[in-house]
């Protein structure tokens, strides 16, 4: 009930109990009046809806700043003329309004409008709300139509040249119980489970220990990439943070795309993928909800000394501190090729990293250049690769971004 709806009830009763008191049959004409008119907009109001709403979002994920288009399929079912309307849905803590089209008795009609995507993150689509109320304005009712849906919006991918996809340093090492299975490098000896080929039962071994013993075999030559995000708030900015999350997320999909194995490794601990996992899809999701944390580099980058190692490992960091990286040398005895990416606000100081590849700048344009770049130069392993296609463009690219800044020290 409006603000009109209501006065008109209280006014009614108030003057049929008046007019009914003081003997005053004009008074409670009045005051009947009005409540007779609050009654046929209730009448008006009740009346089923003669609408039917089905709505499709296409599609549900969809990286940050492209289009996802909501689709509604309107249909009259009645026989009185539906007029202009203007619904609304709740879209996160938000409201996204659209107009409905006129419709006769037994028309259909199309309505397609896009859902805001300036923003990363996981969304919670609400039904369709279309109000109803009467000519006079005393009552208004809200139906609602379809489920909640959900929408992802992804980090911006950016348009990289994969790193090489070779080897890694030599066909005995390093490797580890993680490392994929295979028939190329011996890791151990264990017991036998079932499943086990019967081909790689290590006789001799099982007569001494009198238990079924198996060869465990490795495969180190699969490409391999971990990626390590650091989101210590100290670090970053608002708008750094998500450079940076674009920035990870655009190395795992370039990662992907030649069918490497990714592991996402975050200052905080947590880790997604593995070894055996080449989609992007479960490390891309987990970064469209990923927000600024504590956590420690250092104390992951000394973790990775134990890490069966790969072909390149990918740090991705805000403002580099002083001997905030000193224990990332000595992973190039680990990984074939090792990158710091570096976004700031403001250009700072080079820094300089033994055996590293440092890529310093302050969008995600200027990255993608620096990133191309140190691909393509001469000697690099990398030289001569071209984006896979499919790539996604990344939005503004056409503007030329400032020099960026590369340097990797011998």
């Amino acid at each position: 009930m409006t603000r009109a709806g209501l006065g008109s009830l209280v006014l009614g009763a108030v003057l049929v109990a008046a007019g009914a008191a003081l003997v005053w049959p004009a008074m409670v004409v009045v005051g009947a009046g009005a409540l007779l008119l609050v009654a046929a907009a209730v009448v008006w109001v009740v009346r089923p809806p003669s609408v039917r709403i089905e709505r499709q979002i296409h599609p549900t994920r969809v990286p940050k700043g492209m289009p996802a288009i909501a689709h509604l399929q309107l249909a009259n079912v009645g026989r009185s003329r539906l007029p202009v309307t203007v619904a609304q849905q709740p879209y996160g803590d938000g409201v996204v309004r659209t107009v409905l089209p006129e419709l006769r008795g037994g028309e259909r009609g199309v309505r397609t409008y896009r859902l805001p995507t300036a923003r990363r993150g996981v969304f919670d689509v609400g039904p369709i709300e279309v109000g109803r109320g009467d000519p006079f304005g005393l009552l208004r009712v809200t139906r609602r139509f379809g489920e909640v849906e959900r929408l992802w919006v992804h980090p911006r991918v950016l348009p990289l040249l994969p790193l090489p996809s070779g080897v890694t340093r030599n066909l005995e090492g390093p490797s580890s119980d993680t490392a994929p299975e295979g028939d190329i490098t011996f890791h151990r000896l264990r017991e036998y489970v079932t499943g086990d080929d019967l081909r790689m039962i290590h006789w001799k071994s099982t007569a001494r220990t009198g238990r079924l013993m198996v060869r465990h075999n490795v495969d180190t030559s699969q490409p391999y990439t971990v990626v390590l995000l650091d989101l210590n708030p100290v670090l970053h900015t608002t708008s750094s943070v998500e450079t940076a999350v674009d920035v990870a997320a655009s190395v795992v999909v370039a990662s992907a795309r030649q069918n490497a194995a990714v592991q996402l490794r975050c200052s905080t601990g947590e880790r997604v993928g593995g070894p055996g996992d080449r989609s992007p899809q479960p490390i891309v999701d987990w970064l469209t909800e990923v927000k600024p944390a504590g956590g420690d580099l250092e104390r992951e980058l000394v973790r990775l000394r134990q890490h069966r190692g790969g072909t390149a490992l990918v740090v991705v960091t805000g403002a580099i501190r002083d001997g905030s990286l000193a224990a990332l040398p000595a992973l190039r005895r680990r990984f074939r090729r090792v990158v710091v990416v570096s976004i700031t606000d403001v250009p700072r100081p080079p820094v300089r990293l033994p055996g590293v590849t440092v890529i310093e700048a302050t969008d995600g344009d200027q990255f993608a250049a620096a990133w191309n770049l140190a691909a393509r130069r001469p000697g690099s392993p990398a030289a001569g690769a071209v984006p896979a296609a499919g790539a996604v463009p990344a939005a503004g690219a056409a503007a030329a971004p400032p020099p960026p800044s590369v340097r990797r020290q011998a």
